[in-house]
């Protein structure tokens, strides 16, 4: 399906009394987005799921998980009294369980009394044998730190973490990350990045002085002009559109073509 909204075959579909196309709803819910990034999870290598847990969660933490079990997307918890409550995601390792809150980058804020919510009805269904991460990801406040501290002060006997972070951060990672990938994980980071598009996330534009002092190192000018003109294609595989043009390249020897 992904496929097909990127290359704008999957029609038109009805929401709030609107005839939007699969690319407008898209962009519209987290849960879309949510089921993208995490339900690629499993088909990236061991290698790969580790760098990426590590990516969402730093190293300290993802470096204690373990192997992946299972991936839950909006499980319902029943809350105290009654009714119940869907997290995006919820990911289980053999010693931890990761409550994630998703916000698109266009979307809603996050919200101390929903994560509050979130952990009361996962720790009424929680048998204390995995230790729980909360994490939020995308339009954190700017006193998330507050948040955090405040969180895992009042459950510091479970040993909760609250990890916060932002797509922008994430999506400049991943696409370091892409660029030493191979097989099966290319074809996961691709499809991420061609997703993270239709948020509006692309790769930002780098100084041509700092694309092209790389590709000096090669020793000749015309050489490393020609690895430039690359590029393009190479990145554009990766789902990073980019488009370099070169007229003329001032050296210690005068103008050049």
């Amino acid at each position: 399906m992904l496929t097909a909204i990127l290359h704008g075959k999957a029609g038109r579909v009805g929401l709030d009394g609107q005839s939007l196309s699969w690319r407008e709803v898209f962009r519209r819910r987290e849960d879309l987005l949510s089921a993208v990034l995490f339900g690629r999870m499993p088909y990236l290598s061991d290698q790969a799921q580790a760098h990426f847990a590590t990516l969402l969660l730093g190293q300290e933490i993802a470096q204690a998980l373990g192997p992946l079990e299972d991936i839950a997307f909006w499980p319902k918890l029943g809350k105290e009294g009654a009714g119940f409550v869907e997290p995006d995601v919820v990911i289980e390792y053999t010693q931890h369980r990761i409550l994630v809150e998703v916000k698109p980058p266009a979307g809603g804020k996050q919200s101390l009394a929903q994560w509050r919510v979130e952990l009361q009805a996962l720790y009424l269904q929680d048998d204390d044998s995995k230790q729980t991460v909360l994490l939020a990801l995308g339009n954190n406040p700017a006193r998330w730190k507050q948040w955090v501290a405040t969180l895992q002060s009042e459950y510091a006997d479970r040993q909760l973490r609250v990890v916060c972070r932002e797509w922008k951060a994430l999506h400049k990672d991943l696409v370091a990350h892409s660029t030493r990938s191979q097989g099966r994980d290319a074809r996961v980071y691709d499809e991420w990045l061609q997703a993270f598009r239709l948020f509006g996330m692309s790769v930002e534009a780098l100084p041509f002085r700092d694309l092209l002092a790389p590709a000096l190192r090669l020793g000749d000018l015309h050489c490393a002009l020609d690895a430039l003109r690359c590029w393009p294609a190479c990145l554009d595989g990766r789902g990073m559109g980019v488009d370099i043009r070169i007229t003329a390249v001032t050296t210690d020897e005068g103008m050049q073509p």
